[in-house]
């Protein structure tokens, strides 16, 4: 008798552990998108005397393959601080949003180790990840949170923050920028990256779909759409700071690399349709001064023949040269000499 009663055990305890794995294996091999209506995801920074800012990123999308790959998608240009200005030279002197629009990050479930899911509510587990951003590839290791909330959704949340140099994306000449932009307060060059990302599946998976199809017209009509004259100025102003217009040495000939911005002009200026901006270029004071003065014109004049060429109306613009006149630092040094030749955007508000 003893010995059917081990074997009834035995036969019950099998069976449950074969219902277990069904359950795990149902639990983990469908395709899980992000709900990005309850996902979020913060950097941290530090400035001036230990001052915090924790900003949230708007616009995330993402999902879990049945194979257990992940990959999330961060459009940068959704930073949140909630001033305009601060958003504006985020996106274009920070980030570099017109060259690099989206933070990509790629990880690999091993699904073995998340089997407790099946049983369990909460499982801490370490995602290894890969980093795309701003034109460079890293990779973090961190304990993420995995949570069961329900049969169709899953959150996973940071355990702790993970810290991000400035330097490991080449954000530093970008940090530069934004403290010169800032009267040149001290930033601290990193930030603490948080996120508390909810997927889901199943029946929840159509609502998700249309959710997010509707947030990308959304988006599209925001970028799109038009803007008062005061950010129409606020925008040309920070391109302005952003030093990011190139020509060939001596040459008013536009370098290509000058073209993610000059396009990204030529969006905004077609948002605010009523206002006129005048292109000012300058130089540094190699050379002489009518040669200079020459220059600073033909450079101006470039940019407004492609920013016309790109869909900005002529009557709307016009290029003025001022030669090596007004330095924004003195010319004694090859970085300050490189300072003073720019473009900057004047808007002419009715």
């Amino acid at each position: 008798m003893q010995r059917i009663r081990v074997c009834v055990w035995l036969a019950l305890l099998v069976a449950t552990i074969g219902v277990g794995n069904a359950k795990a294996q149902d639990f983990l091999n469908q395709e899980w998108l992000l709900d990005s209506a309850h996902s979020h995801v913060y950097m941290e920074t530090e400035k001036l005397n230990h001052v915090i800012e924790k900003r949230p990123f708007t616009r995330v999308q993402g999902k879990i393959d049945s194979d257990g790959r992940a990959t999330i998608r961060i459009d940068l240009a959704s930073i949140e601080t909630g001033i305009d200005i601060r958003n504006v030279r985020m996106r274009f002197l920070l980030f570099e949003t017109y060259k690099f629009p989206y933070a990509d990050i790629t990880a690999k479930l091993d699904k073995s180790k998340l089997r407790e899911l099946a049983t369990k509510t909460s499982v801490t587990y370490p995602l290894t990840m890969k980093v795309d951003m701003h034109g460079v590839d890293n990779e973090f290791t961190t304990d993420v949170l995995l949570t069961r909330t329900s049969d169709n959704t899953v959150s996973v949340a940071t355990v702790k923050p993970i810290v991000v140099s400035a330097e490991s994306f080449g954000f530093m000449e970008g940090l530069t920028k934004l403290s010169e932009a800032m009267n040149g307060i001290n930033i601290v060059p990193s930030s603490a990256i948080t996120f508390d990302l909810v997927f889901a599946t199943g029946s929840l998976k159509p609502a998700l779909e249309a959710a997010q199809a509707q947030s990308d017209k959304a988006n599209a009509d925001q970028e799109t759409k038009a803007i008062t004259a005061e950010s129409c100025e606020t925008r040309f102003n920070v391109i302005s700071e952003t030093g990011a217009i190139y020509f060939k040495s001596g040459s008013a000939e536009l370098d290509s690399k000058s073209e993610p911005l000059l396009d990204s002009g030529a969006g905004i200026a077609k948002r605010c349709p009523s206002v006129r901006f005048e292109v000012n270029g300058y130089t540094d004071n190699v050379g002489g001064r009518r040669y200079n003065q020459k220059l600073s014109e033909r450079r101006a004049q470039s940019v407004v023949e492609y920013l016309v060429a790109k869909g900005v109306s002529a009557t709307r613009i016009k290029a003025t040269g001022y030669g090596e006149a007004h330095p924004v630092v003195p010319n004694n040094s090859m970085a300050n000499r490189a300072k003073n030749r720019r473009i900057e955007f004047q808007v002419k508000k009715e």
